[in-house]
């Protein structure tokens, strides 16, 4: 089937940005590359229902660059690049995915995409249809999202061994933001960690009730709330943009670790806040790097083993870039940056 032409855009800062569409398919979308120094730029795509297309633009190109610094800090063989798609799930077909299939297959592997929001296993497999470019496969790496929340709890540990010492992870009150793919993985972490304080929220009721159903004992708040519950570790495991001027002055816990990307809204503003009001905030490229690592393998030919260390050494780095931070008197995003920019070429 001949699909249109994607346009490409002039980003600067960026190798390459292509923005589609296929009507008959309610396909539009677009797909950034930020960097290839270290290697193909892989990141996953997502669907979203985005008010508008420059929402979705600034949304694509933020995330990409994260994965520019998510692969460098973890020392992949990687670069970064993302894509978003602009809909609602039920949009989502075979002919949807291979279409877009198409699009990906025209980066000629500069490109790899995988599962983020609102995508799955599933979907890779109708974007197998029109390009090798894809991992996250049912038969190969599969879903990221485990590894993602594994990482991500793996980075909690180590917050809160850096900030309290003594203090136990099964003292700590937590709230998590999303109970989705990722955010229930991270309350089973928590659970089986002993901890019995837990506050939720997520704006998708299916989400709670299966939450809810498997442990009893969370309490659910209101979205709008959860930001600001008398909690030790705040877990942002939704989208990205929480953190604002806004909401940073009354946010009452002394660590915010979680799965989400890009949770500063204004960056050059909202580190300085964060730093302010004395919370410890892990980057979130340093600490939801789990699934990036994880997918990663079908690329990098690791094995098992090779990608367990080097999810374990997700927590490690955390500690080194918390000391970087203290040390500099930075922000922790800015010495994650700083840590991740040693390892761009």
């Amino acid at each position: 089937m001949q699909y249109p032409l994607a346009q490409e855009l002039n980003v600067p800062g960026y190798q390459k940005v292509i923005r589609f569409e296929v009507p008959s398919l309610q396909l539009k979308g677009f797909i950034a590359i930020h960097n290839t120094f270290r290697g193909p730029a892989l990141g996953g795509t997502r669907l979203w229902h985005y008010d508008n297309e420059s929402l979705a633009l600034k949304d694509v190109l933020r995330l990409a660059e994260g994965m520019t610094y998510k692969a460098a800090a973890a020392q992949l063989p990687l670069g970064g690049g993302k894509a978003v798609l602009i809909g609602q799930p039920s949009i989502k077909s075979k002919a949807y995915f291979q279409a877009y299939g198409y699009y990906v297959n025209s980066l000629n592997g500069q490109y790899i995409t995988a599962e983020d929001v609102n995508t799955n296993t599933e979907d890779m497999a109708s974007i197998l249809l029109s390009t090798p470019h894809v991992v996250g496969l049912r038969n190969k790496s599969g879903n990221p999202s485990p590894w993602t929340a594994l990482g991500a709890f793996k980075g909690i540990q180590a917050s809160i061994q850096y900030l309290w010492h003594e203090k136990k992870i099964e003292q700590c009150r937590f709230a998590i933001q999303g109970v989705g793919a990722t955010g229930l993985e991270v309350i089973h972490h928590l659970v089986k960690a002993g901890v019995t304080s837990i506050t939720i929220a997520d704006i998708n009721p299916l989400h709670l009730q299966q939450t809810t159903k498997l442990y009893p004992m969370v309490r659910v708040v209101d979205s709008k709330m959860l930001l600001f519950e008398p909690v030790d570790v705040l877990v942002p495991c939704a989208l990205g943009g929480i953190l604002n001027q806004n909401t940073i002055p009354k946010i009452k816990a002394k660590i915010i670790a979680g799965t989400a990307n890009n949770l500063l809204e204004n960056y050059e503003v909202d580190k300085q806040l964060i730093n302010q009001q004395g919370i410890l905030l892990a980057p979130d490229f340093i600490i939801n790097a789990g699934g990036l690592i994880h997918v990663s393998k079908e690329v990098t030919k690791e094995n098992d083993k090779q990608t367990i260390e080097r999810l374990n050494q997700i927590g490690p780095r955390l500690l080194a870039i918390y000391e970087l931070a203290k040390h500099k008197k930075i922000s922790t995003f800015q010495a994650a940056t700083l840590y991740a920019s040693q390892h761009f070429q």
